[in-house]
This record gives structure tokens, sequence and C-alpha cells, in this order.
């Protein structure tokens, strides 16, 4: 039975979505055992991610595509609970306390059945998959649909012809080696 494109893109946007909620919900469960809102988990993992650059209020948000208020009150009930604090470099910046980083590593466990579920995967598939959402990524932050994307696509290191290749890093990169969140990302600007 032949398919149409449009109807292919239609059950590929139907998938991430229906893997989106999922992971929300699953995110949302660990959150809430931990007595945290769904914003306040998001906050306190991306805080905590290895390939986070120190982020104060404004650049959380805008990672979120949330307001700066609304990232301003999770945060403050995470300062209540002893979870983050002001970062001794940067008074700007926001970072973990010891018991922050705890109740992550044990947020983190939402992922295990996702992770589970991938592990059975042949790892070309995976790296077409991670290649076609990341380029989704680009796109939809060059039409402005996303503020913050951090990938391979959208530094000003990346080069794609004849292969793709990582300028900063001097080696070409195979499509498991793209970044979603690259610590040394610097964004393209238009010419």
């Amino acid at each position: 039975m032949a398919h149409e494109p449009a109807d292919l893109d239609q059950r590929l946007m139907d998938a991430v979505e229906r893997l989106g909620a999922a992971a929300r919900a699953m995110l949302r469960r660990s959150a809430l055992a931990e007595g945290l809102s769904l914003t306040q988990a998001q906050l306190l993992l991306r805080i905590t991610a290895d390939t986070a650059p120190p982020q104060g209020t404004g650049s959380l948000a805008g990672w979120l595509e949330v307001s700066a208020p609304t990232v301003s009150d999770a945060i403050q009930t995470l300062v209540r609970k002893g979870m983050v604090e002001r970062g001794l470099r940067s008074g700007r910046a926001w970072t973990a306390t010891a018991i922050g980083r705890a109740v992550a590593r044990r947020l983190r466990r939402w992922q295990d059945p996702l992770r589970a579920a991938l592990g059975g995967q042949p790892d070309a598939a995976k790296a077409t998959a991670l290649e076609t959402l990341l380029h989704t990524i680009a796109e939809l932050n060059v039409g402005g649909h996303i503020s913050t994307a951090r990938t391979c696509l959208t530094c000003r290191f990346f080069r794609a012809d004849p292969e793709a290749w990582c300028a900063l890093l001097e080696t070409a990169l195979a499509p498991a080696d793209l970044r979603v969140d690259c610590p040394e990302h610097e964004p393209r600007t238009s010419a």
C-alpha cells in the first residue's frame, strides 16, 4: 500500500507528538513523586545537565519556551526547597545544591522506559532518526518557532559539504555523532 509523502509527514508528526506526550507524562509522574511541578523538574534537570551552560532566568525561559515570570516563580520554589541557588561565579546563573543534584539524579530515571525501548532499535535507524529530528529542529529554529536550538545543524562551526564536519573539533560527524545540546554551540549568524 503506497502512501503519499504528506501522509508520511503527518504520521511522523503524530508519532513525535505521541512520544512527546508520553515523555511529559513520565516526567510529570517523576516530578510529582519528588513534590515538584513539571516546570520545576524541567528546570532542575536543565540546571544540572552536563551539556547546559550556566543559565539565568531569561535563558532558562528561552530554553523551555515559557515566560520569564513562569521560570522565576518555579525557581523561587526550588530555592525555598533548597534545590537551587545563585552560582558562585555569576550572580545571574542558577546552580543546583547537593539536594537538587540528588533529586535531579532520581528525576532522570523517567527516561529509563524510553531508553529501554530505543535500546532494541538498530543503530543505523536511530542515527537516521536523530539526523531527521535535528534537521527539523534547525528548520523550526530558523523559522522562529523554536528560540533555542543548540544542535550541530544550527552552529556556526558546522559544515555540511561535502560531509558533515565540525570546524571547532576538526572532525567529521556521522549522523550518530550529531549533538542535540552542544556545550560549545555558537549560533550561526545570517550573512
